[in-house]
């Protein structure tokens, strides 16, 4: 049953947008957010990210569960350099979104959903 298993969310964060998806599902939603784009110097303001995070979480988590998701941030380190201030602020708004724990990852390839799923086993 769905309501006993904890999901993963696979978010990458993209210049302006970001793309996420439920690990092992077939669908994809986008979000635009151009806080992101600002890369000036270091995000300051995630009160625009945040409420961003949530709406993509509650949309692709419809319904009832008994244990909370887990998300996995996704930053490609060329397309977007990020610094560890700022990895852990984006881990503290996404766990205010609405998930029990949040990975971060700056790996440059993107993540398969067969190693995420033998990850968690």
């Amino acid at each position: 049953m769905r309501i006993f298993r904890r999901q993963l969310i696979y978010v990458q964060v993209r210049q302006d947008h970001f793309t996420a998806r439920v690990v092992g599902g077939d669908r994809t939603i986008r979000r635009q957010c151009y806080a992101l784009g600002n890369r000036a110097g270091a995000i300051r303001d995630f009160s625009t990210i945040q409420p961003k995070l949530k709406e993509v979480f509650s949309e692709l988590l419809p319904g009832f569960s008994f244990f909370k998701p887990w998300a996995l941030l996704h930053f490609d380190p060329v397309e977007y350099p990020i610094t560890k201030e700022e990895l852990a602020v984006f881990q503290k708004a996404a766990v205010q979104s609405g998930v029990s724990f949040c990975f971060l990852s700056t790996w440059e390839q993107r993540h398969e959903d067969k190693d995420l799923l033998g990850m968690f086993k």
